[in-house]
């Protein structure tokens, strides 16, 4: 029997299932792909090097620190990385990174500016939960919201900050207000008002890190788990392969997955989880002549300004090795939950927006398509009541012991997130395991 059986071979399984193997436990992957790392997907294509899925993994001292325990050493992001820009009213304009950038940047408008100043003295909302645009436009205003804020959203979540709730998709900032009564006076209590860390990637792309979790565990690809049955004091997991007992089970399948392979266990809990809804991306990997794009990381694009594109990464810029000398590897990211009827549009539609709004704000001329990627399902929107979700996970594992569940849908939806969460997912495993019974 298995001691630890864990569904799904993404970043939050492989890095669950790495923990409990360090501890002596026989654990066992179940991925229903024939490729491991679910998003996290890296392609080689003439010379180029494409993530398909999350670009950077932000590290701060935690995630450093897991890449040092499981043995693979990072690459960081050139210092350029550190400039973003902001497209508004035709160019560029780079984020303001210090107080005197910000007073004197073009982005906000002088009122805007005077208005992020009476910040401390907004009081807090009388409503228990409010959306991140409500949030923003109360403490800062409607520009700081559209040009700031929302491309932000973008760029994170691929979301909508109308929908997004700010209590869950941006927690630390919500907490700030909770805590200190104000953003800024919080972020200069605490020094900081984002997460802190720095842009990694591996040799040879993210998908590296993916390779080399499952190398040190054992990941049954192309066996997707059908349904998971409780059966006294184990479980039983019904896959394509046969059937498996296993003492504990960690579903680290997206929420819609989960939902269905736990129908047997909670119907009611399944049907809920199938109410989370992922906003759809699409990926294009773009290649213009070397000097077409300033140095930095890249460019977000206010919904306000009309385009249909939410941002670009100067992807040769970040790292070493991504495109052959005299060319710039562009990725370009479309669709998100402001504008999900893209992901289903002709190829042909969806390179001529690129190619378009490309030559509009980089005003570039030879645009060449390299790649596609389309994520019907990409990123889990932490919308306005999002927290049930949250208690039906826990009221699950309180009801099933040695259930357990884990992935970007509950802890948060960055790479970073998952493997943070990842520990203590596992220790609760391993205290689960440490008194049940042989």
């Amino acid at each position: 029997m298995i001691e630890v059986a864990v569904v799904g071979a993404g970043i939050s399984g492989l890095s669950v299932a790495w923990h409990l193997s360090q501890k002596g436990y026989r654990v066992l992957v179940f991925e229903k792909e024939e490729v491991p790392g679910g998003n996290i997907q890296t392609l080689r294509k003439d010379r180029y090097l494409l993530e398909l899925g999350p670009q950077t993994i932000l590290a701060d001292k935690k995630v450093e620190e897991f890449f040092s325990q499981v043995g693979i050493k990072p690459e960081h992001a050139k210092e350029s990385s550190k400039i973003r820009y902001v497209y508004k009213k035709g160019r560029l304009i780079p984020l303001p990174l210090s107080p005197l950038s910000f007073f004197t940047s073009p982005l906000l408008s002088l009122g805007s500016k005077l208005r992020v100043l009476k910040e401390p003295f907004v009081p807090p909302s009388p409503k228990s939960e409010e959306s991140v645009a409500e949030f923003v436009r109360r403490r800062l205003g409607r520009e700081f919201l559209d040009y700031i804020v929302a491309p932000f959203i973008s760029g994170v979540y691929a979301g909508d900050p109308e929908e997004l709730s700010v209590k869950h998709a941006v927690r630390r900032v919500y907490e700030l207000e909770q805590k200190f009564g104000s953003l800024i006076k919080g972020a200069i209590k605490l020094r900081a008002l984002g997460p802190g860390g720095r842009l990694v990637s591996f040799p040879g792309g993210n998908h590296a890190l993916i390779e080399h979790l499952s190398s040190k565990l054992e990941v049954d690809t192309e066996n997707v788990v059908l349904r998971i049955r409780r059966k006294e004091d184990r479980y039983v997991l019904e896959a394509k392969k046969g059937k498996y007992e296993a003492k504990s089970v960690v579903v680290t399948a997206p929420a819609t997955s989960a939902g269905y392979l736990l129908r047997d266990i909670s119907w009611s809990a399944s049907q809920e989880f199938d109410k989370v809804y992922y906003a759809p991306v699409v990926v294009v990997h773009v290649v213009v002549e070397s000097g077409a794009v300033p140095p930095g990381f890249g460019f977000l694009v206010p919904r306000v300004e009309g385009k249909r594109m939410l941002g670009v990464l100067f992807s040769s810029q970040l790292f070493e090795g991504r495109a052959p000398e005299g060319k710039e590897l562009l990725t370009v990211y479309l669709g998100g939950a402001t504008d999900p009827e893209l992901v289903e549009q002709e190829e042909e539609t969806i390179k001529a927006t690129v190619e378009k709004e490309l030559r509009e704000i980089l005003s570039v001329g030879k645009v060449e398509i390299l790649h596609t990627t389309r994520w019907k399902k990409a990123i889990p929107q932490y919308t306005l009541g999002y927290g049930k979700y949250l208690e039906l996970a826990q009221t699950l594992e309180g009801e099933n012991p040695g259930l357990f569940l884990a992935g970007n849908y509950l802890f948060g939806v960055s790479v970073s997130d998952c493997i943070r969460a990842s520990y203590q997912v596992a220790k609760k495993v391993e205290e689960y395991l440490s008194g049940a019974p042989d």
